[in-house]
């Protein structure tokens, strides 16, 4: 498949965008003269298999990950020449497997997502525990606000981690893989908050592997194969069965949720043995 082409930008075009990068680690390669815009107050979420480069791009947005080549603009501005707390006030980040100190209370950790806006003389600003409280209602981890990370679930934490991100209140929210360890029910109140953040004004984009919830939740979908974009738009746009059959190696059928309209993916029976 071809990887699609994007339009040329203006170097000093508000946003958050790759151009040209070269992305990967020691030295390989993973994805190589790479241009991503990431589209204005939509709901994004990035799909395509295992090892596709889909988490090596979100890193470089997250500037987690320096490109080998080409760069990465905030504002345009090589986000790498941005002080790391004047990213943080812009772009808020939830790796795949977040690390924190065991005995770390869960209001604590809500409470790191204020410390972009803070300094030596203010460690604590009016509001900030407003903030933090309504962002651990919002993920419902306001019952476990005085227990250890230690003594949470894998889905309890991971909703905690999801409140600090809320709490860092920034234009852009980029979440890998944010439904990890969280059985059905929280995967979907997830991605109605993902879908709550952008009717707030927010830019939301999520590495998910599950197509059939991307396709339903988000407003825009990404699919990348071979470390290149070579698709992107409304689900509806996006999906067909030839684009299932060639990036995920599906025999699918494309039907339409009752619901929602949204593209839905059923997979192709197996002939019966002879």
């Amino acid at each position: 498949m071809t990887p699609r082409t994007a339009s040329p930008t203006a170097p000093d075009e508000r946003g958050l965008r790759a151009h040209g990068a070269r992305l990967g680690y020691d030295g390989r390669a993973v994805s190589d003269g790479l241009d991503f815009t990431v589209p204005e107050g939509e709901f994004t979420a990035i799909i395509g298999p295992n090892g596709c480069g889909k988490s090596t791009l979100l890193k470089a947005l997250t500037r987690t990950l320096r490109p080998m080549a080409g760069g990465v603009l905030l504002d345009g501005v090589d986000i790498h020449a941005l002080r790391p707390k004047a990213v943080a006030r812009r772009v808020a980040a939830l790796p795949q497997h977040p690390i924190a100190p065991e005995s770390l209370r869960v209001r604590d950790l809500v409470a790191r997502g204020r410390h972009p806006y803070h300094s030596l003389l203010r460690q604590w600003l009016p509001g900030d525990a407003e903030i933090v409280d309504a962002a651990m209602r919002a993920t419902g981890v306001v019952e476990h606000a005085d227990r250890a990370l230690t003594d949470l679930s894998g889905g309890q934490r991971q909703r905690a981690w999801i409140a600090m991100v809320l709490a860092q209140q920034t234009d852009y929210v980029l979440l890998d893989e944010p439904t990890s360890f969280l059985d059905l029910a929280h995967q979907i109140e997830l991605l109605r908050l993902c879908q709550d953040m952008r009717g707030d004004g927010r830019t939301v984009v999520a590495v998910l592997h599950d197509i059939n919830q991307a396709a339903r939740y988000a407003s825009r979908l990404v699919v990348m194969h071979a470390g290149a974009i070579v698709r992107e738009g409304p689900p509806a746009d996006v999906l067909d069965a030839a684009l299932v059959a060639e990036v995920f190696g599906v025999d699918g059928i494309i039907e339409r949720d009752s619901q929602t309209g949204a593209p839905v993916i059923t997979v192709r029976e197996r002939p019966a043995p002879a």
